[in-house]
Order: structure tokens, then C-alpha cells, then sequence
């Protein structure tokens, strides 16, 4: 999922760096520093001079102030859900729940993406569009040639190993039967990359073309509302492979939850009410939203 949003991970790294960070402090400064950050980023990806960052920077304060009254809720429900979740056991219905409300949480995140986004597309020179196609170009041909090179056996341990690390962030060490179980698995995880770097190519073209014709913001909101939020065009085989990812993500959940001594579930619940609680004590009103479930 995360290479379909490649164009606007300097938007999204907002969410990627709540969900990383431990402690109330660093938190709230990752959060409190983000129109800083993605200043910096879009100012670097897209080329954008002082003045382009300039008319858009009260977009990007007024879109982060919605965010932090309307959003956090959101994340904290969903930490809190997982806190919930863990504490009896994960199971299918929990599962269930928590695999549906994260899909909810990423549109969300991502149309926030899309809204900051739109304007700064918009507002691009050709020199500017044309410094964007030859990056996309560079990043597709790498993405094909590490395709051609790689092995898929390699590429399945490699897989296993950037799972356990993930985890570990969450459980500290897994044990060798939970290393295991891991790379049983993700190694049950479908092959798509092919297919991801074919249907991103093609996305980003569609947009490139977009930007040439002088698209209006609209229009661009429109298309990557339908490309990145909706998925309203993506096809099937991308698709099916999501749904198989889904369910294998909440088997590991189900059989590793299970698995985990006292230790692990002391650290993972105590990481899950600290980031509830960071995202609690960054709202000026604090509240949980309700969970579609």
C-alpha cells in the first residue's frame, strides 16, 4: 500500500511517524514540528520555490489544524481498539473490526494527503512537471531492474526479516518459534510488486498528462481522490492480492498475539496506551471518535 501512496508519503509521514514514535514528548513534537517537515519535503520533491511554499503554507496550517480536531480522534479510537483487542486475545472478530477500521483510517489519512496536495500540483511550472516525469521515469526504471535482479526466495527472507523487525519495534525480541511462525506467513503473502510498479507507472502518466494540460485543482483533487482514496480503478489482481495480505496480517496477529509471554504483552499494551494517550493529550478537546464497529 504504501508504494500506491509514494507521490504523497511526505503528507502521510505524518501518520507513519505517530504510529513509530514511543513517548508523549517525542510525539508531540513530531506532531507539533509537521508543517515544518512536509514543508521541507514537498519543497524538495516537487522542486517548489519560496514563494509556491509560501501562498500554500496557510492551506497547510489551516488542513493541519482540521487534522488535529477531527483526526486524532480517529487514531486514538484505533489505538485504544487495539489495546481493547489485545487485552482479551486477538481473534476473528476483533480482527475483523480492527482490519475495517484501519482501512477507514487510511482513507482518511490519505484524502488529508490529497487536499494538501492538489493545490501544490496545481500550481506547478513546466520546468517543474518536467523535473517531476523524469523523477518518476528514474524511480520506474529502478523499481523494473530490481525486479529483473531479484530473487524470490531471498526476496522472501528479506520480507520475513522486515516483519520481525517491525514487530520487535512493538514486542521487543521474538523467539525463534516466533520468528518462525512469522516467516510462514509473510512467505504466504502473494508476489504483486510486478503488478504495484505496472499500475503506478500508469497512474502517475495519467497524472503527468494531468499537470500538462493545466489541469485545475479540482480536476487533480478528482483524479487522486479516485487513484489513492478510493481505489475506484485498481485492478483486480491488486485487489485480490490485498484481500489475501489482509487476512494473513490478522492470522499473524490471532497466532503471534497468542504466543507472546508476559513480557512482550506487557511492552506491546504499554506502547499502545502511550500512543492512545499521546494522541489524546494533543487535542485541545480530547475525545475518542467512534469506530465503525
Amino acid at each position: 500500500m504504501n508504494r500506491l501512496t509514494n507521490l504523497l508519503r511526505w503528507h502521510l509521514m505524518l501518520l507513519a511517524t505517530l504510529l513509530i514514535l514511543v513517548g508523549c514528548s517525542r510525539v508531540t513534537i513530531a506532531y507539533n514540528t509537521a508543517d515544518f517537515f512536509i514543508g521541507q519535503y514537498a519543497r524538495d520533491y516537487l522542486k517548489l520555490t519560496d514563494e509556491q511554499l509560501a501562498r500554500w503554507e496557510p492551506r497547510l496550517k489551516a488542513e493541519l489544524a482540521r487534522h488535529r480536531a477531527e483526526e486524532l480522534p480517529y487514531l486514538a479510537a484505533f489505538f485504544d481498539q487495539t489495546l481493547k483487542a489485545s487485552r482479551a486475545g486477538f481473534d476473528d472478530d476483533n480482527m475483523t473490526c480492527l482490519t475495517g477500521a484501519f482501512r477507514d483510517l487510511y482513507r482518511r489519512q490519505a484524502r488529508f494527503a490529497v487536499t494538501l496536495s492538489a493545490p501544490l500540483l496545481a500550481g506547478m511550472t513546466p520546468r517543474q512537471i518536467d523535473t517531476l516525469e523524469r523523477r518518476f521515469r528514474d524511480e520506474a526504471a529502478e523499481d523494473r531492474a530490481d525486479l529483473a535482479a531479484r530473487d524470490w526466495n531471498a526476496e522472501l527472507r528479506k520480507r520475513a526479516r522486515r516483519y520481525v523487525k517491525a514487530i520487535e519495534d512493538w514486542t521487543g525480541p521474538l523467539n525463534a518459534s516466533q520468528r518462525s511462525l512469522v516467516a510462514e506467513i509473510t512467505g504466504r503473502m502473494p508476489d504483486s510488486e510486478a503488478a504495484v510498479v505496472a499500475y503506478r507507472t500508469r497512474q502517475r502518466e495519467a497524472l503527468i498528462a494531468q499537470l500538462r494540460r493545466s489541469a485545475s485543482e479540482a480536476e487533480i483533487r478528482s483524479f487522486m481522490t479516485a487513484w489513492l482514496v478510493d481505489f475506484s480503478d485498481l485492478p483486480p489482481e491488486l485487489d485480490r492480492a490485498g484481500v489475501a495480505i489482509g487476512a494473513q496480517i490478522s492470522e499473524l496477529f490471532i497466532r503471534l498475539g497468542a504466543s507472546f509471554d508476559e513480557r512482550q504483552r506487557q511492552r506491546f499494551d504499554k506502547r499502545l496506551r502511550q500512543l492512545r494517550d499521546d494522541l489524546m493529550q494533543l487535542q485541545k478537546q480530547p475525545r475518542m471518535a467512534p469506530l465503525s464497529c
